[in-house]
């Protein structure tokens, strides 16, 4: 953002190379933290296309923000695809320099043949007129040029990536599946106070950034409030005193940036009164974490820190000690890492600093972490990696974040797992009998030979229930019984998601002891098939579930979400079953 600031003042050949390398920049980010790139990317686009308009509208020359935004575009999908895999660095670099020397031998070709057809025609002009066509025909051979060397570059660039593997298509269209899906699967509601707060903010900056619009900064204001509303997301998605902080540094950044573009001496104390407004919020927002963190920073700390500058080995050593005495923690019993030595494993749901500390042979899922495949197309993914290259182990551990059931996080997958693996015979140690902590309580599942489980077939029961309604189910002590979940988010809800987040749908399990337990469930994974036949609440009743004794079956359940306007009023639920 500092630098589209300052781009517009800088000469038009360095503001096309600032392009290349923003672009650039935003290629890499795009491969690191996929929401960074989007904000990184996206400024830049906006930047450059409003830049364009404003141009055309103007009537000025608006072939240096075009180029400018072709460039920035192809040096970020160009920078990506050479940074997508390690194992292809220079191979895909060296793709990328064949349609750079193809599209600028194009470029060239077409500068040369219309710079003579361009000589022919100024020959036959009288004299008077030579000078000022000359001058006409290089400005268009240079620009038709330019179109030549984008053309075939974008051409021979498609060609490139839709023809190698990994594809890069894939993993932008995985990553924005993870990305638009995160408003709903991993939302946290908090604080109105704060939200209110936020929302005021969102509404005061947006009508300082129509004001530098209309001041003749169009891009730029475009570009700030992308950024401001991506913070907002991050901030208030899932809604937490760390994720917040985001925020309120993204809105005094963006109204420190927007101080220089009001040039017009009425308004131009408005922008210092926001500022301070924004500045106090900041400080509202900050106060928790000063009183909730402990005070690490110390003078004689601060010194120490100073030292490694100037010490990187000690630095390192530091860090290394650090790092074993966390993973200590993590040490597994050697009668367990015994029996996975130089075997495939993959651990679930998440925990995969068990990796560093055992010295195991990892070999994880597609999303390692359970609670990120929060869709059919991710929980497919891991599905798939887990059925054609079965792990020999699998270290199982019942867990969950924000309330949901650890089944649900990846249904299909865990349905797999449930099927086609079996308890090792290790069992965790304990005094007494089926207690276990961890990290004794670690379950490790041995691959079957064959599948446990019969094939599953319709029970041919397809249920239509409401908001609130009971679904009563009934289950053999031999069979599990999965639900596959429809719901259906409304207009207003899918707007509503986009623009916010949506709130988290709860599944209340009534168990047949007559117990009942709330369970976070995810909508945009749920229609793989969740199993709401015996649902353990606990360590001991997954251990029973995993000797396939079934503990906790399920009586009936219900949904509810606390703005049920955001979704259809029926949910649609299809039964499967299977014998064990």
């Amino acid at each position: 953002l500092i630098a589209l600031s300052i781009i517009d003042d800088l000469p038009i050949k360095l503001i096309r190379w600032c392009a290349v390398s923003l672009g650039a920049l935003a290629g890499f980010c795009l491969l690191t933290k996929f929401t960074l790139g989007i904000a990184t990317a996206g400024s830049l686009y906006l930047f450059f296309s409003g830049n364009f308009f404003s141009s055309i509208k103007k009537k000025t020359n608006y072939l240096v923000s075009l180029f400018a935004l072709l460039d920035s575009l192809l040096a970020a999908i160009s920078v990506s695809f050479i940074l997508l895999s390690p194992n292809f660095y220079i191979f895909n670099f060296h793709k990328i320099l064949v349609c750079l020397v193809v599209s600028g031998t194009c470029g060239l070709l077409a500068w040369f043949i219309q710079l003579r057809l361009a000589r022919k025609v100024i020959d036959k002009a009288g004299e008077k007129t030579i000078a000022s066509r000359d001058l006409r025909s290089r400005f268009h051979i240079r620009t038709v040029s330019w179109y030549v060397f984008y053309v075939i570059y974008c051409l021979c660039l498609a060609v490139t990536i839709f023809s190698s593997h990994p594809s890069l298509v894939d993993y932008l269209k995985n990553s924005l599946d993870l990305a638009s899906n995160y408003s709903s699967a991993m939302s946290l509601v908090g604080s109105k106070r704060e939200l209110i707060l936020a929302v005021s903010e969102l509404v005061l900056i947006s009508i300082l950034l129509i004001c530098i619009a209309r001041a003749g900064n169009f891009g730029f204001a475009l570009a700030l409030f992308l950024c401001l509303f991506l913070a907002f997301k991050h901030g208030f998605v899932r809604h937490s005193v760390n994720h917040i902080v985001i925020f309120s540094w993204c809105t005094l950044i963006v109204v420190s940036l927007s101080l220089p573009k009001l040039r017009t001496a009425r308004i131009q104390k408005i922008p210092y009164l926001l500022y301070f407004y924004v500045l106090v919020i900041a400080f509202i927002f900050w106060i928790p974490i000063g009183v909730s963190s402990p005070r690490s920073i110390t003078p004689s700390m601060a010194i120490k820190n100073l030292t490694y500058l100037f010490n990187l080995s000690s630095l390192h050593s530091s860090v290394r000690a650090n790092s074993n005495s966390n993973l200590a923690v993590e040490k597994l019993p050697t009668s367990m890492t015994s029996i996975v030595e130089n075997k495939k494993v993959d651990i679930v749901p998440w925990e995969i600093s068990l990796v560093a500390a055992n010295n195991l042979n990892w070999k994880p899922r597609p999303i390692f972490q359970s609670y990120s495949a929060y869709t059919t197309a991710l929980d497919n993914l891991n599905f798939k990696s887990l059925s054609a290259e079965p792990r020999d182990y699998i270290f199982y551990d019942f867990s969950a974040i924000d309330g949901r059931h650890p089944f649900f996080d990846e249904p299909r997958t865990f349905a797999y797992i449930f099927c086609n693996y079996k308890l090792n015979s290790y069992l965790p140690k304990s005094s007494q009998q089926n207690k276990f902590s961890y990290p004794t309580n670690l379950l490790l599942l041995e691959k079957l030979s064959s599948s446990g489980c019969s094939p599953s077939v319709s029970t041919s029961k397809t249920s239509t229930v409401r908001w609130n309604n009971s679904q009563h189910i009934e289950a053999s002590d031999r069979s599990i019984i999965l639900a596959k979940v429809k719901f259906t988010y409304s207009l207003f809800g899918k707007i509503y998601k986009s623009l916010f987040r949506s709130p988290p749908v709860t599944m209340q399990v009534t168990y047949a002891d007559g117990s009942k337990r709330d369970y976070r469930i995810i909508p945009e994974n749920s229609d793989n098939g969740v199993i709401v036949s015996h649902l353990p609440k606990d360590d001991n009743e997954a251990l029973s579930f995993f000797h396939r004794q079934l503990p906790a079956q399920v009586q009936s359940f219900k949904f509810h979400a606390t703005n049920s306007l955001l979704y259809s009023p029926t949910i649609e639920i299809n039964f499967l079953s299977f014998d064990i």
